[in-house]
């Protein structure tokens, strides 16, 4: 299908890399992030996001094709940097408790520094909307991080468990219970208000390895308290 006038000044634009165009783009990008933190993929549309600029919804077909486009936009960018924060502490040195210690806080300070980027994903039903006509690539670039994640927590909790640090009998279940823990602050954590992203990881992290930590260890800590 050939490309409309405006697609085709849109991919001109892109190419060309101009610092205003680029400026422009990343505050679209923003904006939709707001908006679809606050009313959700399937309520917004590219009409709620030019008012939120104060501008019009012709306007900002020169930055983006579509409200689907906007939401790749929004999201991907941000998941990656989780999802590779996550493998390179998974490959590091040291022992497992301290590896997903830092798996925690990390990947909470990443939600912090892309918030709300991470959160918007976070909160849809990626199962509906990868349905949906989104780009089929994109989803299954997205599919294919949410797995690189989970292979990154699975590798410490393995390795936790092979060195005796973590009690661990079901590590799918452990992978699930934490990724859920994490996942739900979208719920509750707003950047700049009470606790840091990197004090709450610290705090999740005690909660969650106190059930994981090996017996031994537990009656060792408890000693010295």
């Amino acid at each position: 299908m050939a490309k409309s006038g405006i697609g085709r000044r849109r991919t001109a634009a892109l190419r060309d890399h101009g610092e205003g165009y680029a400026q422009r783009r990343n505050e679209i990008i923003a904006a939709g992030a707001q908006v679809f933190r606050d009313k959700g993929f399937e309520a917004s549309s590219l009409r709620d996001v030019a008012e939120r600029l104060g501008t019009d919804r012709a306007s900002l077909y020169y930055y983006v094709a579509s409200k689907n486009e906007l939401f790749q936009l929004v999201t991907q960018r941000a998941v990656t940097e989780v999802v590779v924060a996550a493998e390179t502490v998974a490959a590091q040195e040291g022992d497992a408790e301290s590896r997903l210690r830092t798996l925690i806080t990390t990947t909470m300070e990443k939600y912090e520094a892309h918030f709300p980027y991470m959160f918007v994903y976070i909160q849809e039903d990626m199962n509906r909307i990868h349905s949906s006509s989104i780009d089929e690539v994109w989803a299954r670039t997205m599919v294919e991080l949410g797995r690189r994640f989970e292979e990154a927590l699975m590798r410490i909790l393995h390795d936790g468990g092979r060195d005796g640090s973590l009690a661990i009998s079901h590590p799918h279940l452990a992978m699930n219970v934490i990724i859920g823990a994490v996942n739900w602050s979208h719920r509750w954590f707003t950047p700049g208000r009470g606790s840091t992203s990197k004090e709450l990881g610290n705090q999740m992290a005690d909660m969650l390895l106190t059930g994981f930590l090996a017996r031994g260890q537990q009656d060792s800590s408890s000693s010295t308290a």
